[in-house]
């Protein structure tokens, strides 16, 4: 029977659909009855994995409206980017280094909040990074100048950046493996609504009350979405590790529940299942003495942090941490397609203006922004395709034994493939030269689409590669998003006075489309990569604390 301690097994091969109907683990409900639900929910009732459907999805779509609200923010001025360059007095270059300061906050500004989020909670994080966008919206309506503009971009940078990655831990503590990928497609979905909804209002508003007052209405959003979060946002942050079997080993005592093996009525393995695959498969068994998690009270709720003492990994640990997944070959190159399909928004963002206000076309600021209804298409089926993820990965395991593996998950990517190739090009030369509108409309909803989908699905990947690892490893994916955009940002218009939009678009693509066709080596090789990083994997797992933590009482 594969223990969670044994050097031999591979992180991320799970046990997920009992075809035999003979575990004695917990299983999902209707059409899914014979799905294994990893990691198996504990018996506590603050449990976010014990949860009703109704308050994980109202938890969902508070976070939805939480990356709603800062995209809404980050994007409104696309539409009136020429027009805000005027009247601020900052050059058009100066204004992309700004947006490009921006994006690379939005990953690096992770490495301080994830390990907030993993000490003090979820609720703290979200709560502060909204008060820091709304400072930087109120004072965005009233900035003139160079200084001003880098001062409000580095403000809104830190704080928006939580949007892309501590979300992704409340995800994940609400859901299970066979439903994060829908998760994070609404998540994204909700991210990618308040960018198209900020460039179609942008635009309107620059034209009417003038561009200054799309920042006093970010504002608005922003305050009430910090009244919702502080007086409805239950906190997801949940101590899983300390439901972990008592019997353990001490090294590794600290595995997540769900990170324990698989046994049937008899106490064997299944059969088809060889003990060098299984990880995070569950038991029948369970240690006597659990911890004490009382359901929270009303005004418990609303305590603006949670704190585990019995958490022994120091801030400064999980603040190092990611920096050793780099060395983790299914999370680097997970992170390099996170990267690309986030690229999509940057060019489309800082080209959109430029291209549709000036000849050929010479459309208003509120006409400009309307194209990114395309846009709100493409979102659709990019959620869509992240969904179908989930549909995919329980169709593939049921044909391989029960037994899943994260790269068949990856098989979605063929669908982002497909929508790069054909938004960026259309894109890049409809605008080099001046075709139809509908041209450079079908190209901005191809590339959102690919945005949505590529995103969740590298994200869901490299959280079912090395489950328990979750905060360090959104770093990763944040980091790599941050220099990789920082980048095309930076560049952007230099690399398109140079050659134009077609070719500068060309190259987008490439970079885009090699970064899909990363998924290649994964799937020849992902498995055992896997392997060669387990011994680390679950040395991370058990500096959670010591041995004693099967029986601790929290209060």
């Amino acid at each position: 029977m594969a223990q969670p301690n044994d050097r031999e097994a591979v992180p991320g091969t799970d046990y997920l659909v009992d075809v035999d109907h003979n575990l004695g683990s917990r299983h999902a409900r209707g059409g899914k009855s014979d799905v294994n639900l990893i990691p198996q929910p504990t018996s506590s009732p603050r449990d976010p994995l014990t949860w009703s459907p109704y308050k994980k999805y109202y938890q969902l779509f508070l976070l939805a409206l939480y990356a709603c609200a800062f995209s809404f923010g980050e994007n409104n001025l696309g539409a009136a980017w020429t027009t805000v360059s005027e009247d601020i007095g900052v050059t058009i270059q100066d204004m992309n280094a700004g947006s490009a300061l921006n994006y690379l906050l939005l990953g690096f500004g992770n490495i301080f909040w994830i390990p907030l989020a993993m000490k003090l909670g979820r609720r703290i994080v979200f709560l502060t990074t909204t008060c820091f966008c709304l400072a930087s919206a109120v004072w965005t309506g009233y900035i003139h100048g160079l200084a001003s503009w880098m001062l409000t971009s580095i403000l809104n940078g830190v704080g928006t950046s939580a949007y892309q990655a501590v979300i992704q831990l409340s995800i994940f503590d609400m859901f299970f493996v066979h439903e994060r990928g829908r998760g994070l497609s609404y998540y994204l979905f909700g991210q990618q609504l308040g960018s198209i909804l900020g460039l179609i209002t942008g635009g309107t508003i620059a034209d009417t009350l003038g561009w200054r007052w799309s920042q006093f209405i970010t504002g608005i959003i922003e305050a009430t979405v910090l009244v919702l979060l502080f007086l409805s946002f239950e906190e997801t942050l949940f101590p899983r590790v300390l439901f972990s079997r008592p019997q353990l080993e001490p090294e590794y005592a600290q595995v997540e529940a769900g990170a324990v093996p698989i046994t049937t009525g008899d106490g064997k393995s299944p059969q088809h299942i060889g003990k060098e695959d299984l990880t995070n498969t569950v038991s029948t068994e369970v240690g006597e003495n659990l911890p004490i998690l009382p359901e929270r009270t009303m005004l418990q709720r609303l305590e603006l942090w949670t704190y585990y003492p019995q958490d022994r990994t120091p801030y400064w640990t999980y603040f190092c941490r990611p920096l050793f997944l780099f060395a983790f070959p299914n999370i680097v190159i997970a992170g390099v397609i996170f990267a690309f399909g986030c690229t999509a928004g940057i060019v489309s963002f800082n080209t959109i203006s430029e291209i549709l206000t000036e000849p050929p076309y010479n459309w208003s600021t509120s006409a400009t922004g309307l194209v990114f209804l395309a846009a709100l298409v493409g979102n659709f089926v990019g959620w869509g395709t992240g969904v179908l993820a989930d549909f995919i990965v329980v169709r593939l395991a049921r044909r391989n034994g029960g037994v899943k593996e994260p790269e068949m998950r990856l098989w979605t990517l063929c669908f982002s493939f497909l929508y790069a190739a054909v938004g960026y090009l259309l894109y890049g030369w409809g605008a080099q030269n001046g075709l139809n509108w509908f041209t450079i409309a079908f190209g901005v909803g191809c590339m959102i689409a690919h945005q949505v989908s590529a995103c969740s699905v590298a994200t869901a990947y490299a959280m079912d590669c090395f489950p328990g690892i979750s905060g360090e490893i959104v770093v990763v994916l944040a980091i790599c998003s941050s220099l990789i955009n920082f980048t095309i940002s930076e560049t952007t218009q230099p690399l398109i006075n140079a050659v134009g939009y077609g070719w500068a678009f060309t190259f987008y693509c490439l970079c885009v489309i090699a970064s899909t066709i990363m998924a290649i080596p994964l799937l020849v090789f992902g498995k055992s990569w896997r392997k060669r990083c387990g011994p680390r994997y679950y040395k991370f797992l058990s500096e959670r604390g010591g041995p004693e933590l099967g029986g601790a009482a929290l209060h």
